[in-house]
């Protein structure tokens, strides 16, 4: 697959690499939490991911764990930004990864 860069230049991606990238979107359910198509998913999709709240994504992937569902990813932004309120010197608060059933 070919597609332009930012700066206009293409960019060439294999078929396993593009399937690989497309099995982290569905598995992180980024069309769900977002409404960024693949196509431009694919394009920068570390900068989407961490949009959509799937940040942790490819570590939860890598071992074993499933994404967090839609809801998880909004209570999670929920609670960070209420943690960013009343603790903004306090970053240390993650929720990773919810267990693959």
């Amino acid at each position: 697959m070919s597609n332009e860069g930012d700066a206009g230049t293409p960019i060439t991606i294999g078929r396993n690499e593009l399937n690989l990238w497309a099995d982290i979107y569905c598995e992180a359910r980024v069309s769900r939490i977002t409404s960024v198509p693949f196509a431009t998913f694919i394009e920068a999709p570390y900068r989407y991911l961490e949009e959509a709240g799937q940040g942790t994504a490819l570590e939860c992937l890598e071992h074993g764990h499933q994404p967090l569902m839609p809801a998880q990813v909004h209570a999670k932004q929920r609670i960070e930004e209420a943690w960013g309120k009343t603790a903004p010197q306090r970053n240390h608060l993650a929720l990773v990864f919810s267990k693959k059933d």
